[in-house]
């Protein structure tokens, strides 16, 4: 009887600790990066009360027999199985898809991770938030961003030149500029009679009518002079008298149309078919059941600018939009429109497109009439600007609105820059083509350098370098001599040096112009296409760190107010032989063990390493309802060892009595 209770006992205890398990991977359901916990159990040894015996010539072997003792744990291992990564959208905030352990350091020893809540402390090192542990490099050392980095400016060296040089130029051109699209007009949604007056319609007869997919309205008609023979004016009077949110009626010449005051893809009516919508039956038939829908079309002159595609806030008399730019010759200018009808107030320009345009006109005229632009509203539903004169040309327009100053008011508001005013057509004179880019001195001071193109009556061109003579002097004299073949490809390339001293700079700054490789097109062509040649400089001005951000490989990425991107350091993860065997140490962080083997530390995605993923989180791989079960077990087996307590305790009552 000893035997069984301590049996019974043995599995009191176990199913006991089973339950702890269970219950402490219900309560990390939610605990980023955990990992389930799981319990085997295995026999105690039994005692043998008879060997096994092997058989002889007269009898049979025997079996052993033996009797247990009953059971303890065997083993609690964690299940290291993939979580699902979770967004957080915070670029520290990091997950690992795939095997390895981020490394975090107190100073003295290494922990290990799948939970990558990282930031930054305030000595700059990249730190567990949980823990204010380090994290570790690809090299085992603490990281430590310096977010008041500057990267040094960077002289231009070399300008690559890429594009076409024009075969045959079919100037002079005029500049011109063309909005990006056309200017598009919301229409309202309309419904029209079937006929004209007369309508078969008499008073108290209903119209049934949803606007704008809203509640169905019923409205009742009233003021018809002659039963049975109503007028569109009649009708159209009795529809507005009822105010219904969003509709009017309009009598057009004899003919009853109905029209929602909003307009665009969004407006909608819908007549009913239902046998009371009396109106509906004998004025609309052929639309009733059908919801008809606003629409879209080309902007012409006289669309109002509220009925823009791009409004996003109407506009209201006295609401301001900037107008501004610069001339030909580079020279700025600006001005207002101001929205409203110049009837009621003079200092209003207009409601509409054409107003606007003739209000841009009024900017872009110079004192000298040649130097200026002329805006026209085109049928396509643009706006283009074709500059006064012919040849090389610096014309811009930009179209912003004015903030109100009023918070409670706003001003109306359009996303113009949908139709910014592109470059469309360069202006050039005979034979000429030039080339502006921006370069940079050794202190990082941007330079517009520009680069005339010129043909000889040899058919080779001439590269003429210029700088703003305020900033500094070109020293190289202009370079001749570059040459084209028939088929348009380089086949005379004169070296492209140029020397330039600075004003403000001491020494000479030397910058190669590359012009492409003879024979191929990598560089400069001239085909018979328009010039579409450009030049593209390295350099760039000094630059403070922005941002970082974390690629999938672990490398720490610096972004730079001079638009550079510098590798500032790669996190490293661990990866190990028998990951199960790390000790847990609390707050999801591990350490290493005898049996979990050494740490190899690898860069992600290398080897089995698995990838970074910024802007996440690892969730816990506990299944609930796996869980679950495992609570109805432990429960059952608790249950049955406990009877088996009680069973025992009453055998051995009834041995007691027994004496």
């Amino acid at each position: 009887m000893q035997r069984a209770l301590l049996s019974a006992l043995s599995g009191l205890r176990i199913n006991q600790q089973y339950l702890d398990i269970i219950g402490n991977n219900l309560a990390n359901t939610s605990t980023p990066g955990y990992k389930q916990n799981r319990v085997t159990f295995t026999e105690l040894m039994g005692q043998t009360l008879r060997p096994a015996s092997g058989p002889t010539s007269d009898t049979g072997g025997r079996n052993p027999s033996q009797i247990g003792n009953g059971a303890a744990i065997g083993s609690i291992d964690r299940n290291f199985a993939q979580g699902s990564l979770l967004s957080t959208g915070r670029n520290l905030d990091l997950g690992i898809q795939g095997d390895g352990f981020f490394v975090v350091s107190d100073g003295n020893e290494n922990y290990f991770s799948r939970v990558g809540t990282f930031g930054l402390d305030a000595d700059e090192y990249l730190v567990d938030l949980r823990s204010g542990y380090r994290a570790q490099n690809m090299l085992g050392g603490d990281i430590q961003i310096r977010l008041n980095t500057v990267i040094p400016a960077e002289e231009t060296t070399n300008v690559d030149f890429q594009g076409n040089l024009p075969g045959v130029i079919e100037g002079p051109l005029a500049e011109e500029l063309l909005t990006d699209a056309p200017f598009e007009n919301h229409q309202p949604a309309v419904v029209i009679a079937d006929s004209a007056e007369p309508y078969v319609v008499n008073n108290g007869d209903d119209l049934l009518i949803e606007v704008d997919n809203g509640a169905m309205e019923n409205i009742n008609m009233t003021g018809i002079a002659t039963a049975g023979a109503a007028t569109a004016a009649e009708l159209a009077i009795a529809i507005n008298d009822a105010n219904i949110d969003g509709l009017t009626a309009v009598d057009n010449g004899g003919t009853l149309e109905l029209r929602t005051n909003s307009t665009g893809s969004t407006s909608a009516l819908f007549l009913s078919m239902s046998s009371g919508n009396q109106v509906g039956q004998a004025v609309f038939n052929a639309s009733l059941g059908t919801t008809v829908l606003g629409s879209e079309a080309t902007a012409v002159g006289l669309t109002n600018l509220n009925d823009l595609s791009a409004n996003t806030r109407d506009y209201e008399a006295g609401d301001r939009i900037m107008l501004s730019g610069t001339l030909i010759d580079g020279a700025a200018v600006m001005g207002e429109f101001v929205y409203g009808d110049p009837a009621v107030n003079p200092q209003y320009h207009g409601t509409d497109l054409a107003a606007m345009v003739s209000r841009l006109n009024q900017v872009l005229l110079s004192t000298d009439p040649s130097n200026g632009a002329t805006a026209t509203f085109e049928t396509d539903g643009t706006i283009k600007v074709v500059a006064n004169s012919t040849g090389a040309a610096n014309v811009t327009v930009l179209v912003q609105d004015v903030p109100s100053t009023d918070p409670l008011n706003p001003a109306g508001q359009t996303n113009w820059t949908t139709h910014f005013f592109r470059n469309t057509v360069q202006g050039a004179d005979p034979d000429d083509y030039s080339v502006v880019t921006s370069i940079f001195d050794s202190t990082g001071q941007p330079h517009s350098l520009t680069l005339d193109f010129v043909r000889a009556n040899d058919g080779t061109w001439t590269l003429t370098p210029s700088i703003d003579p305020i900033e500094g002097t070109i020293l190289t004299p202009p370079i001749t001599g570059i040459g084209f073949d028939q088929n348009g490809m380089l086949n005379q390339v004169p070296p492209s040096g140029i020397d330039i001293q600075w004003s403000t700079v001491p020494g000479t700054h030397t910058v190669n112009l590359d012009l492409g490789t003879a024979g191929v097109t990598d560089g400069l062509t001239q085909f018979g296409l328009a010039g579409s040649a450009i030049g593209l400089a390295d350099g760039y001005t000094a630059g403070s760190l922005n941002s970082i951000s974390v690629r999938a490989d672990g490398v720490i990425e610096g972004f730079y107010t001079n638009g550079q991107i510098q590798d500032l350091d790669q996190l490293g993860v661990a990866l190990f032989m028998n990951p199960i065997g790390l000790d847990g140490v609390g707050g999801s962080l591990y350490s290493m063990s005898s049996n979990s083997g050494q740490p190899m530390m690898v860069a992600p995605q290398s080897g089995s390493a698995g990838a970074i993923v910024a802007g996440s989180l690892e969730a816990s791989n506990v299944d609930i309802a796996e869980e679950f079960v495992h609570l109805i077990e432990a429960q059952r087996s608790f249950q049955a060892n406990a009877r088996m307590i009680s069973t025992t305790d009453e055998i051995l009552a009834e041995l007691v009595n027994l004496v």
